[in-house]
C-alpha cells in the first residue's frame, strides 16, 4: 500500500489490478465524508485525487437537473418580476427546448462549457429528428439558460456560470422592409373604403406597435392638443385551463419598458382621419347599443370588444394584395415611419424616443441601412458645398 503525504489520502492496489484512492470531502454543512476513486494506474489515482482538492458535496438543490432547475428559477426567483407576457414566453421556451432532452436532464453540478456549447451546436445545426432553430432563438435559449445558472452560482449550487464562456454566432441581421412612397400611395387607396384606413394610418404616422394601437383607447387620444398617449398594449395570455387544453385571452397590459410610454404628436391630417372615424364609430354605437360593449377602444370589433391582432394581420394582407404592393408584416410600418423621418434629417435620439425604444443603441442597430445612406449624403452635400466654395472663389 502507498500512503500519500498527510491530508492527501491513501492509494493503494487492489487485488483486481486497479490502482484506488481516498481521500476526505466536505460536506454541506461543514463534516467530511470519505470518497473513492479507482483507475488503471496509480498515476490516474492520483490526479483523481488532485481534482477533488476542496470538493464539496453538491446540494440537494445542485443535483437537480437543469430541467427542474430552470422550472424552480422561473417560479422562484423571476415570476413575480417579469410581465405576464414575458414569464408565459420563458416558460413555453423551457419546456419546449430544455425539457425531455438530454442537457435537459443533466445534474445542475454536472453541468459545463463542454456540455452546454455541444447543446447549442446541435441546436443551430439541426438533427436526424428536429430541425435546425435560428440563431436569434438559440440566442434567447442560451439568455435563458445564463440567467438559471447565474442565479444558480449566487446560490452557490455550481463552481461557474459556464454559460458564459460558450460562443455563438454572431446576430443576425434583421432584414428591414420599409415600405416606399409609391407603394404608401397605393396601399391607402386600396384600404381608403375599408375599416383599416385608419388603423394603417396611425401605423405609418405614428410608428406605434400593433399592440399599442389595438389597445388604444379614446381616453388617449387628445385632438385637440394633437397628441396620442401610449400607455397599454394589447397582449395575448393563456388562461387558467383543465389538462390537455389550451385557451388564452387578449387583455390590456401596461408596456414592457418605461420608455414605451410615451406621447406621440400627431399632424392636423391625422387628426382629421380620427375625428372621422370617431364620428362613424359614434354612430355604430348608438345603431348597435343593445349589443354593444363600449371599451372605449378606439379599433374595436363590430360589437365593441377587442380585435383579434392575428385577424387584424390577415385584413393587412388583403390590402396589400389589392394594392400589388409586396406583401410585408404590419410591423413593417413602424420601420416605415422611423426610416422615413430618418431619411428627412431627424435625429435619432428624437426617433428613439417616438418609437419608445429602450436604448438609442437599439434605433441605430435597426436603421443602420438609412443611417449609411445618410452618410452617403452628408459626403455629398460636403462635397457640394466645397464645389460651390472653390467656383465661387475662382
Amino acid at each position: 500500500m502507498a500512503k500519500r503525504s498527510n491530508g492527501e489520502g491513501t492509494i493503494y492496489k487492489r487485488s483486481d489490478g486497479r490502482w484506488c484512492g481516498a481521500c476526505y470531502i466536505k460536506e454541506t454543512g461543514g463534516s467530511f465524508k470519505r470518497k473513492y476513486v479507482y483507475a488503471k494506474t496509480q498515476k490516474e489515482v492520483k490526479e483523481k485525487l488532485k481534482k477533488l482538492e476542496g470538493y464539496t458535496e453538491p446540494t440537494e438543490d445542485a443535483k437537480l437537473t437543469l430541467e427542474n432547475w430552470m422550472y424552480k428559477w422561473l417560479e422562484v426567483y423571476k415570476k413575480d418580476t417579469l410581465k405576464r407576457t414575458t414569464y408565459e414566453n420563458y416558460l413555453l421556451n423551457i419546456q419546449t427546448h430544455i425539457g425531455g432532452s438530454e442537457i435537459g436532464k443533466t445534474e445542475l453540478h454536472k453541468i459545463d462549457t463542454d456540455i452546454l456549447q455541444k447543446f447549442y451546436v446541435s441546436k443551430l445545426r439541426g438533427t436526424d429528428r428536429k430541425k435546425a432553430l435560428s440563431n436569434r432563438t438559440v440566442e434567447y435559449i442560451h439568455t435563458l439558460i445564463g440567467g438559471a445558472l447565474k442565479q444558480a452560482y449566487k446560490n452557490e449550487l455550481i463552481k461557474k456560470n459556464y454559460n458564459e464562456f460558450t460562443v455563438l454566432p454572431k446576430k443576425e441581421e434583421k432584414e428591414i422592409m420599409p415600405l416606399n412612397l409609391k407603394e404608401i400611395e397605393k396601399i391607402l387607396k386600396a384600404a381608403e373604403d375599408t375599416p383599416m384606413y385608419t388603423l394603417i394610418i396611425l401605423g405609418i404616422f405614428t410608428g406605434m406597435r400593433k399592440g399599442e394601437i389595438l389597445g388604444l383607447q379614446w381616453k388617449y387620444v387628445d385632438l385637440d392638443n394633437k397628441s396620442i398617449y401610449v400607455k397599454q398594449n394589447l397582449c395575448r395570455v393563456n388562461i387558467e385551463k383543465p389538462i390537455g387544453r389550451k385557451k388564452t385571452e387578449l387583455i390590456l397590459m401596461t408596456p414592457k419598458t418605461k420608455k414605451s410610454i410615451r406621447k406621440i404628436p400627431i399632424s392636423d391630417e391625422v387628426v382629421q382621419v380620427l375625428k372621422q372615424y370617431k364620428n362613424e364609430q359614434n354612430k355604430h354605437k348608438e345603431e348597435y347599443k343593445n349589443i354593444y360593449k363600449d371599451n372605449d377602444i378606439v379599433f374595436a370589433k363590430d360589437d365593441g370588444t377587442f380585435q383579434d391582432p392575428r385577424e387584424l394581420l390577415h385584413q393587412f394582407h388583403r390590402i396589400l394584395e389589392k394594392a400589388g404592393v409586396r406583401k410585408c408584416r404590419f410591423h413593417d410600418l413602424r420601420h416605415t415611419f422611423a426610416s422615413l423621418l430618418l431619411q428627412a434629417g431627424e435625429t435619432p435620439k428624437i426617433i428613439q424616443e417616438l418609437l419608445g425604444h429602450s436604448s438609442i443603441t437599439t434605433t441605430m442597430d435597426v436603421y443602420t441601412h438609412v443611417a449609411e445612406k445618410g452618410k452617403i449624403g452628408a459626403i455629398q452635400k460636403l462635397n457640394n458645398l466645397l464645389e460651390n466654395e472653390i467656383n465661387h472663389g475662382c
